[in-house]
């Protein structure tokens, strides 16, 4: 989870005239009433206002830098699904030109302070604080573009389903009306979340076990990973793609019953698209066997009848030796 809570952690980006706005309000409000000297006083006055410019625009903009993330080190199923968002390149360079952007404005900071110290009257004062705001103004309104690309950027990391690369996973898949969330249902303990899915207007449903001092995570994927690759545009491909970064095992539902609205053929093609172009490690399992003429799967299970989910409860929680991956 500790690379989702990196993304929630990205603060709001403001931006160029916001931040502006925000530093020379707040500079404003100084006023230094402590030096008799009338020249002494407003050299101070303006050293504190250019010192709180700095302070605040730095801060905001060394914290964009530290808390947007490295590509490099996000997980790959991150990384993928951000790569269909935005240019990579960009981003990369978008963060260097704010980090620059910061350092110099602590560059220019320090010079007109140390112009300041060498004012002889109350006027080479503020025309070194004038020419300090020029400076700077002129500098954040260059990053602009920068500032509102990051922020749609982070619009966009914020809305990635929470999914915990790090824990044990089972994907549920299939055909449409197979069972796959009452099944998601059976497994988990505590009451699953619903993300949406980048690039879809479907969710994920992600669901935990907790089984011993272990906890299990199970991801029903409705609506995208039943249906023909075929039939996807080549972002919503890419996105489905994403999913073979998880490491984790696919459970694939076949419904053998006359209620199916697909025929075993159907269900066969699908799941050797998803062996092939997701996760090749699956788990063949036969659902609605309550309403089901024979058993057709090694692994045959009714959401619906009492111990009907033993055989797959054997294999996920109990680790049973089986061999009905394929």
């Amino acid at each position: 989870m500790l690379q989702v809570r990196m993304l929630l952690r990205i603060p709001t980006v403001l931006r160029s005239q916001e931040l502006i706005d925000k530093a020379f309000s707040r500079a404003s409000r100084i006023e230094e009433p402590y030096f008799p000297d009338k020249i002494e006083r407003i050299r101070k006055e303006v050293q504190d206002r250019i010192s709180t410019i700095e302070s605040i625009s730095r801060s905001f903009l060394d914290r964009l830098v530290k808390k947007f993330p490295s590509i490099n080190n996000l997980h790959p199923f991150y990384s993928s699904l951000i790569d269909l968002m935005f240019d990579i390149d960009q981003y990369k360079i978008s963060l260097s030109k704010i980090d620059r952007t910061s350092q110099m404005i602590e560059q220019i900071s320090g010079e007109h302070i140390r112009r300041l110290k060498a004012a002889k009257t109350v006027e080479d004062a503020n025309r070194i604080m004038r020419s300090y705001y020029g400076r700077f103004a002129s500098l954040v309104h260059e990053i602009d573009q920068d500032l509102l690309f990051l922020g749609k950027c982070r619009d966009y990391m914020k809305k990635i389903p929470d999914i915990d690369v790090n824990l044990r996973t089972y994907i549920i898949a299939g055909m449409p009306n197979v069972g796959k969330s009452s099944l998601l249902a059976a497994l988990t303990t505590k009451k699953p979340e619903i993300a949406p899915y980048p690039f879809t207007t479907k969710s994920v449903i992600i669901g935990i076990a907790e089984h011993g001092y272990e906890r299990i995570q199970f991801i029903d994927t409705p609506g995208i990973l039943d249906r023909d690759f075929d039939e996807m545009n080549q972002i919503e491909k890419n996105a489905v793609l994403a999913l073979r970064h998880i490491k984790g095992t696919v459970i694939f539902l076949f419904d053998y019953s006359d209620q199916s609205l697909y025929d075993p053929e159907m269900q066969e093609h699908l799941y050797q698209q998803i062996r092939e172009h997701i996760n090749p490690d699956i788990i063949r399992v036969q659902t609605k066997m309550d309403i089901s003429r024979e058993k057709r799967e090694k692994i045959a299970i009714s959401v619906n009848s009492e111990g009907g989910l033993d055989p797959l409860k054997a294999i996920i929680f109990g680790r049973a030796d089986d061999d009905v991956r394929r």
